[in-house]
C-alpha cells in the first residue's frame, strides 16, 4: 500500500531539490571516517561527509598512495530525512497549495483522506497518559489502529532495531519483562528529550499511516491513544526502562537512524 506523503516529505524534497548538484561539502573529504579490507587484503579508506545545505552524503573510497596522486572514487547517497538541515522549520512553512500539488504528483489528487488525524504540529500540546500493561511473552506493541501484529512479528530482517525496540512502517514491538508493567506514554509535537533517570534508553523511527495508533498487548487489550500531533507520517519512538516502569516518548520527527543512548 502506498503511503500518503506528509508535510515532512514535502519539506525534504524541497530542500534537496533547492540544493541541486551545488552541494556544500566540507573541504576535508579525505579524512577517513572508517576503513575496510578488500578481497586482495588491501586497506580501503572511507569518508562519509554531509552537505551542509541538504544533508546529502558524499561517500569516498581510496587507498593510501606513496606517489603524488591519490585515486578517489566518490558517490552520493540520499540523506535520512531527519538529517536534513532545517527540515522541521521548512515543514511548518509548507503551504496548503504546495502540499496539495505534492500529493497530486504522487498519486493522491484528492489530498489527505478525511479519516486521517489532522496535522496539529503548530498547535498541539504535550499529552501524558499512564497505563498498566499485562505483558506476555516479553512484548507489547504500538500499531496503526486495528493494524495486524504480524506486521512486526516475527520481526522482519528489514526492521529498524535499537535493542529495546523493533519497528516497521505502522508497527513497533517493545521488549519488556512479563507481568504487570507501569507504562507512561508522552505524546508530543516536539522532542521532549530523554529522561536520564532511567537505566536504558533506545529510540527508532516509525511511520504511521493515518496518525491514529493504539497500544496492544499480546492476545490482550487494544488501548487507543489520542491522535498523533502531526497527523500521519514519521514519528520517533523513544523507550526508557527501569525496574519500576517504562516511559515511552512519541514525537513528530522525520526518519533518522536507530539510537541507543
Amino acid at each position: 500500500m502506498w503511503q500518503v506523503p506528509s508535510r515532512d516529505d514535502v519539506a525534504a524534497d524541497m530542500i534537496v531539490r533547492a540544493c541541486g548538484h551545488d552541494h556544500d561539502f566540507p573541504d576535508d573529504i579525505l579524512n577517513a571516517t572508517e576503513t575496510h579490507v578488500d578481497s586482495a587484503g588491501r586497506t580501503v579508506n572511507i569518508s562519509r561527509v554531509a552537505c551542509r545545505a541538504c544533508g546529502t552524503i558524499m561517500v569516498s573510497h581510496w587507498q593510501e598512495s606513496t606517489g603524488p596522486y591519490v585515486a578517489v572514487a566518490s558517490m552520493h547517497e540520499p540523506p535520512e530525512p531527519g538529517d536534513i538541515p532545517g527540515i522541521a522549520e521548512r515543514a511548518e512553512q509548507v503551504t496548503d497549495a504546495e502540499f496539495a500539488e505534492f500529493l497530486a504528483q504522487r498519486g493522491f489528487p484528492q489530498g489527505v483522506p478525511t479519516d486521517f488525524a489532522p496535522d496539529r504540529r503548530t498547535t498541539a500540546t504535550t499529552e501524558r497518559l499512564d497505563f498498566v500493561l499485562h505483558i506476555k511473552a516479553g512484548q507489547f506493541f504500538l500499531l496503526d489502529r486495528d493494524g495486524p501484529v504480524n506486521a512486526i512479528l516475527p520481526v522482519p530482517p528489514h526492521a529498524e532495531s535499537a535493542e529495546l525496540i523493533e519497528s516497521v512502517p505502522g508497527a513497533a514491538v517493545f521488549w519488556a519483562p512479563d507481568g504487570e508493567l507501569p507504562l507512561t506514554v508522552v505524546i508530543s509535537p516536539a522532542d521532549p528529550y530523554p529522561d536520564r533517570s532511567y537505566d536504558r534508553i533506545a529510540e527508532v523511527s516509525c511511520r504511521f499511516r493515518t496518525g491514529h495508533v493504539e497500544l496492544r498487548e499480546l492476545a490482550g487489550r487494544k488501548l487507543h491513544l489520542p491522535p498523533l500531533p502531526a497527523g500521519h507520517g514519521d514519528y520517533r519512538l523513544r523507550l526508557h526502562t527501569k525496574d519500576s516502569g517504562f516511559l515511552l516518548h512519541i514525537f513528530n520527527q522525520p526518519r533518522s537512524k536507530p539510537l541507543v543512548l
